[in-house]
């Protein structure tokens, strides 16, 4: 049986690599506790050989890390390895979730905190702000002024830490959010004929809810949201919802049999292009799966339509 390495159960849009340094300081015989577990987590030994036992030896890491992290925290609190210690305690919060370990009811170090340290390493900085960046733009909302905010934010980060291997990721996020801000200012108005034939006119879905989803056959991530997208569709369609796909598959026999067997009934754009499909080209989609809501007016009011997409539809849909 193939091992599962713990990162495959991570779901993050980016990558931090982390290597907690020890020096001559006070308190590092607690740190060092602190660093085993941080790289039992990451390369556990030996490696887990189902989901089953990764789950379990995720829990039983991150209970270990929590343990010696306050321990240390409480020996030491001025010792340098601890930026890197908070810094992955803020990482780590989607494997919190798979592995049902509640965070502290407090973090004793925010990532504003390492931000604003004297003593932190500018590399640990950069990684801080770039998870500061990214996390902070699930809660953007185009239609108010979290997205200047944001941009705002996601810029000095660009600015502070040019270097920083993740920052496409920040640029693509802070294109995609850019355009969508320009869609505020008036509905957006596609026409289209449908994979299947049907005539798509999205002025004539005033009055409903719709959501918008880039995707792809291929695209491993698209396929796994597709049973949450079906299941509010077939929720909330009744009360006024509406899906629009933009496939960026280059083969149409292989889209719709996929389609087909999944019980996929809204209307798709299809032209075969691939990544040069020509809607997804024209507003800047360089990464899937992409999924903007669009209000009752016609407007694009959320570009990141994926995090908590029930409470959103049912928000706009009693607007």
């Amino acid at each position: 049986m193939t091992p599962h390495r713990l990162h495959f159960l991570w779901i993050t849009t980016f990558v931090l690599t982390l290597s907690l340094s020890l020096c001559a300081a006070d308190g590092d015989a607690e740190w060092r506790k602190v660093k085993d577990a941080i790289e039992g987590l990451r390369d556990p030994q030996p490696p887990p050989q189902s989901r089953e036992d990764a789950l379990v030896m995720l829990k039983t890491g991150l209970v270990e890390f929590d343990a010696t992290y306050a321990a240390a925290l409480k020996a030491a609190p001025s010792n340098p390895a601890r930026w890197e210690a908070a810094l992955f305690e803020s990482l780590v919060g989607n494997a919190r979730e798979m592995a049902g370990v509640p965070p502290p009811a407090k973090k004793a170090i925010s990532l504003d905190d390492i931000l604003a340290a004297e003593d932190a390493n500018p590399a640990i900085k950069a990684q801080a702000s770039i998870l500061n960046v990214m996390t902070t733009a699930e809660a953007v909302d185009v239609s108010d002024d979290t997205a200047p905010a944001w941009i705002a934010r996601a810029e000095k980060h660009l600015k502070d830490y040019p270097t920083e291997q993740g920052n496409p990721i920040v640029e693509r996020r802070l294109k995609e959010i850019k355009t969508a801000v320009e869609f505020v200012s008036k509905p957006l108005d596609w026409k289209f004929t449908a994979m299947d034939g049907r005539e798509v006119d999205l002025a004539k879905l005033r009055g409903k809810v719709v959501l918008i989803d880039f995707w792809a056959t291929w695209c491993t991530l698209c396929v796994a949201e597709l049973p949450h997208v079906l299941k509010v569709y077939q929720e909330l369609h009744p009360q006024g919802f509406e899906v629009v796909g933009v496939s960026l598959d280059s083969d149409k026999a292989e889209a719709e049999a996929f389609l087909k067997a999944r019980g996929v009934e809204w209307p798709q754009y299809f032209d075969g292009k691939g990544w040069e499909n020509e809607i997804s080209s024209k507003y800047g989609i360089e990464a899937l799966p992409v999924m903007w809501l669009v209000n009752k007016k016609g407007m694009v009011v959320n570009t990141n339509a994926m995090q908590n997409m029930e409470a959103k539809v049912a928000k706009l849909l009693a607007e």
